[in-house]
């Protein structure tokens, strides 16, 4: 059980391309994010949740906040993760990367240095919502959140990216796809139903 690292699960709500939570559709007999859950407590003493719809995750007890700054995305979930986190290194995963590995993550764990994110790839591919970030992300994360007044993002549109932070601070890129552990299913992450369907015929040959 890691003690030094919090996990910080990320969970948008609604889907505007599935149509709905992700993180409660369900692989197995649970929904997925319970999937994720179950496989962070066996890694991790504390673990964070971050949603802006806090009554549809009753069902897992877990430390549960929303975002602060609103409407960013991932940068919104993560600013919020690492502000609740009380530990430097921290690993953060989106709630819909259903055959993610403890292997995975892991290894990702052996590997922290002195960077400010660690983020896995495979060939061409970054993973940068199953990466560590350091707590000290935050001061260029707030600057980054700053830059456009809190009421732009009403639309649901914002020209701040999550790149926009990977890009300006000390960032580490490491190559997965020859570790033995690795297969293209572990980084998979559900961004369409067709993605999800993919997902539960790839579970029902498992």
């Amino acid at each position: 059980m890691n003690h030094e690292i919090t996990a910080i699960l990320l969970s948008g709500g609604k889907s505007s391309r599935i149509g709905e939570d992700k993180a409660l559709l369900k692989i197995t007999d649970v929904p997925i994010i319970e999937d994720i859950y179950n496989l962070l407590k066996r890694i991790f003493n504390k673990i964070i949740l971050i949603t802006n719809d806090p009554l549809n995750y009753n069902f897992l007890n877990v430390e549960i906040h929303e975002d602060i700054y609103r409407g960013f995305g991932p940068l919104s979930g993560i600013h919020s993760g690492l502000v609740n986190s009380d530990t430097e290194n921290n690993f953060i995963i989106s709630c819909d990367m259903p055959f993610v590995t403890s292997d995975l993550i892991n290894f990702l764990i052996r590997q922290i240095s002195e960077e400010d994110i660690l983020i896995p790839k495979s060939n061409k591919n970054i993973h940068s919502l199953c990466a560590v970030y350091k707590k000290n992300c935050l001061p260029k994360i707030e600057e980054l959140l700053k830059q456009v007044p809190i009421n732009y993002n009403e639309t649901g549109k914002t020209k701040i990216k999550l790149f926009d932070l990977i890009n300006s601070v000390n960032t580490r890129f490491i190559e997965i796809s020859k570790q033995s552990f690795f297969n293209e299913d572990i980084v998979f992450n559900m961004n369409t139903i067709e993605d999800f369907k993919f997902a539960l015929n790839k579970f029902k040959k498992l």
